[in-house]
């Protein structure tokens, strides 16, 4: 039976009969369209769960994360203050060795130049 047999059957029904199918289809219609709002509800309401647990582990791995991190900074502050806290006294210290290595220098120097002097005045005496 092809559609425009089934078009001539329904057309021999009056309009009353017609008017009858149609409410009965979209009747039908109407279920099965709240049917599925259901089900579309329900599927909302399992994925707003599922995406609300995997927030809160998101945020629980977040939370661990950054405190791993905010210890390791603590860690690297106190490890940074004492590093230079050493620096600080250690150049302290090369200050004063390069002072003293200045003065040894002038002071070789001019003993050196002395023992020359008292070289050269044997040399002109004798």
């Amino acid at each position: 039976m092809d559609f425009a047999a089934l078009f001539h059957i329904i057309q021999s029904w009056g309009p009353s009969a017609i008017s009858s199918c149609l409410v009965v289809v979209v009747l039908y219609l109407v279920k099965k369209v709240d049917k599925n709002g259901e089900e579309d509800a329900r599927r909302a309401k399992s994925f707003q769960d599922q995406l609300e647990a995997k927030v809160g582990e998101l945020r629980a791995d977040m939370n661990r994360v950054l405190d791993d991190y905010g210890k390791r900074l603590l860690y690297v502050e106190k490890e940074y203050t004492r590093n230079e806290v050493f620096l600080r006294e250690l150049s302290g210290w090369r200050t004063e060795i390069n002072r003293l290595s200045d003065q040894i220098t002038t002071l070789f120097a001019g003993v050196s130049q002395n023992i020359f002097q008292m070289l050269n005045r044997g040399k002109n005496e004798g």
